[in-house]
């Protein structure tokens, strides 16, 4: 396709992804928490960190309509949001994509349940050992937030080679990652983890570009269902070289700090680079 068959191209698509977002306005967005969620923010009674959800679940709706938008892509029909906790994302993806299968992934159930009964998603349960995953199910976009932030490398790698493996001919999947801004967050805002321990995380990331730290005591226990789970660094270098190996999909894209203003974004998609 040629470059004036692609501007026509985008400017056809923003206005198609316009009306979605005005049909996304009318219908609004539910703001019905989990009650069973550890992580439910109105459990706190912390006006702010309730608003801080929302804000979270439409900024990844901002980075999802982007990607698309820049990548020439129509609306995917199949979506997947992994993992969707009880509903960040999911509670903004089933509105705007209302026309399209909006599918709900957790190692969890209690999430899976919540955005199935709450939002009408299609729901998905997954497994520890992601080479061990099938979602019986390719998908036009996959949104991964704040997954690869929390898993040693091993699991890292594996749930980059599910994402890969689950993308249809022309899928796209979006990641998200702690990266170089993590490091200043946790020296001067707040704190992922106490000093000490987030130190083991940032020496070895500083030596190789990728650094992890297990959860200790009333966070572990937030997450019973993994035998690790924790902190991971990974510098933009680091994940990039990564990304690059696997020719049969391209990156599309790398962003510092786009997440809510603090987590990295990385796009991966379909078809092969050499397509």
């Amino acid at each position: 396709m040629g470059g004036k068959s692609n501007l026509h191209r985008l400017f056809a698509l923003q206005e198609q992804y316009l009306a979605r977002y005005e049909s996304y306005l009318a219908h609004g967005v539910s703001a019905k928490l989990d009650l069973n969620d550890k992580e439910n923010p109105s459990a706190t009674n912390q006006a702010w960190m309730r608003y801080s959800y929302f804000e979270a679940g439409a900024d990844a709706l901002r980075i999802i309509v982007s990607v698309l938008i820049e990548g020439l892509r129509d609306v995917p029909q199949t979506i997947l949001d992994f993992p969707c906790g009880s509903g960040r994302v999911t509670r903004h993806l089933v509105p705007f994509f209302s026309q399209s299968r909006v599918f709900a992934c957790d190692l969890y159930d209690y999430h899976v349940k919540f955005c199935v009964d709450e939002f009408g998603a299609e729901g998905i349960m997954s497994r520890e050992n992601f080479d061990e995953v099938d979602f019986g199910q390719k998908f036009d976009l996959i949104f991964c937030g704040s997954l690869l932030t929390h898993l040693p490398e091993d699991l890292f790698q594996a749930a980059l080679r599910l994402l890969k493996r689950s993308l249809s001919e022309d899928g796209l999947a979006i990641v998200t990652l702690h990266g170089r801004y993590s490091k200043y967050l946790q020296q001067n805002i707040w704190k992922y983890l106490p000093d000490r321990l987030f130190r083991i995380a940032e020496a070895a990331a500083s030596q190789t570009g990728f650094g992890y730290v297990d959860y200790q005591s009333d966070d572990r226990a937030k997450f019973d269902q993994q035998a690790r789970y924790g902190i991971s660094l990974s510098l933009p270098h680091w994940t990039l070289r990564h990304a690059e190996q696997d020719y049969a999909t391209r990156v599309l894209g790398y962003t510092e700090r786009d997440w809510d203003s603090h987590q990295d974004v990385l796009v991966i998609g379909k078809p092969p680079i050499n397509d």
